[in-house]
């Protein structure tokens, strides 16, 4: 990476119109989104519309991806002339005010959340047909999905009938000390180098207060699994999942659906088939040197597990730095036959699977969206918020490494969420000839 000096910085950022550029790729990869956002089905009577679906979508998609944390801040924040007739221009109505954030959240209140998962559906179908992702297949096919779940909101009294209840008690006299209330989520991502997209969501609720079980992580999987595969019935699909998805269920909903699996594997999760790799690893081995970490892995073939046969991976990964030498061990089991020339690529996806946590959910709750800040107190609305906040995080992450003009500036997350909703709010498209340099074809590439 060319390095730039500070004055050179300022002013190329000020050759930019980091609105104009995101509009740019918005149209770029997804030409249909504002007929996507406008053809949702509005659950309110059309005598009481002031404001189109679109306008109130687009309104809370931009927030996200300018960084705006909450419902209030946008409705100040975008409080101008200029956000309002960059709206109008980007979506091509007339407007003179944008909807307060209470018109739109009773708006979310009553929108079913299948209708903003057409719209991502939408997004990630138009991306496969772009090809601009193939390089990121395992062995030049698979399409790697990582599996996991993350809590999205606790409360101290119950949320709602839908929340998971986890009960502390006293270690002496075994006494409810107190009650936390929460939601969580179960997220499907597809894994695209750096880039992690929400490809489908499961939210993990109880039917009702009074369940004798409580739903979790695995139980929502298996509904995950039925939607994934009703969606890309003909995706050759990789899954990814940490040691609680390495085992039998998820191993034949799989093999039913036609994927294939990469899951980290624990010495506890099935002990028969540990202990027989413990045995007989070392037949297959290989080193290889990248960058400052050598990588000793070894593998084991046709290991008999049920009716089925698994195949493990160990791999030693040994960090050398001028201060320290670190060593880390992982081991991974999937039905991807290893040889030495997929070794490397197999612990690669395997490893990539921490993206969903790191890129994923980590830099949604911290550095871009603030993802655990509830929008609304109405559960049916919190759900929409977060789904519309997956559809920015599409959008965030090609702008962030899909534009030249961007990545170049080697701006932070925040750094590039601050630039954006300084230009939105700064810098007008009212001429026609500048709205159709949105219009314009160009290059995307990712490395």
């Amino acid at each position: 990476m060319i390095r730039i000096t500070r004055e050179e910085k300022r002013k190329k950022e000020r050759e930019i119109n980091f609105f104009e550029e995101f509009i740019k790729l918005q149209k770029h990869f997804f030409k249909d989104l504002n007929k996507q956002l406008a053809t949702v089905r509005d659950p309110r009577h059309k005598s009481y519309i002031d404001y189109g679906a679109e306008i109130m979508l687009f309104s809370v998609l931009l927030k996200n991806a300018c960084g705006v944390v909450s419902m209030t801040s946008m409705t100040e924040r975008f409080n101008k002339d200029e956000c309002i007739n960059n709206i109008s221009r980007v979506l091509g109505c007339e407007l003179e005010e944008l909807p307060h954030y209470d018109t739109i959240n009773n708006f979310l209140c009553n929108l079913k959340p299948i209708e903003i998962e057409k719209i991502r559906d939408y997004m990630i179908k138009e991306l496969f047909k772009k090809r601009s992702l193939e390089v990121f297949r395992l062995l030049g096919k698979y399409w790697c999905i990582a599996v996991d779940a993350t809590g999205l909101f606790s409360f101290t009294e119950r949320h709602c009938e839908h929340c998971l209840k986890k009960e502390f008690k006293n270690k002496d006299t075994g006494e409810i000390e107190r009650t936390l209330y929460y939601h969580n989520v179960l997220e499907a991502k597809l894994i695209a180098g750096d880039m992690v997209f929400s490809i489908a969501t499961e939210f993990i609720e109880n039917e009702d207060e009074n369940v004798s079980k409580q739903d979790c992580e695995l139980k929502a999987f298996k509904r995950l699994a039925v939607t994934l595969k009703k969606k890309y019935p003909k995706l050759p699909i990789c899954l990814l999942g940490d040691s609680l998805y390495a085992c039998e269920p998820v191993f034949e909903i799989c093999n039913k659906n036609g994927w294939k699996y990469l899951m980290r594997f624990k010495e506890g999760r099935i002990k028969s088939v540990a202990e027989e790799f413990n045995i007989l690893k070392g037949t297959e081995t290989k080193t290889t040197l990248k960058g400052k970490e050598i990588i000793n892995s070894a593998w084991i073939n046709d290991i008999v597990y049920n009716d089925r046969s698994v195949n493990l991976i160990e791999t030693e990964v040994e960090v050398i730095t001028e201060d320290k030498q670190e060593k880390k061990d992982f081991v991974y089991i999937t039905d991807i036959k290893i040889t030495k020339r997929n070794a490397d690529e197999i612990i690669y996806f395997g490893r990539s699977r921490w993206k969903i946590e790191n890129q994923g959910f980590n830099n949604q709750k911290t550095k871009r969206y603030n993802l655990e800040h509830a929008n609304s107190k109405n559960y049916n609305a919190m759900k929409n918020h977060y789904l519309i906040t997956q559809l920015a995080d599409i959008l965030r992450q090609l702008y962030e490494k899909g534009v030249d003009k961007i990545r170049d500036l080697n701006k932070g997350i925040k750094e590039i969420s601050s630039s954006l909703l300084e230009s939105f709010r700064t810098r007008l498209l009212t001429k026609t000839e500048d709205i159709s340099t949105t219009e314009k074809r160009i290059q995307i590439r990712f490395t």
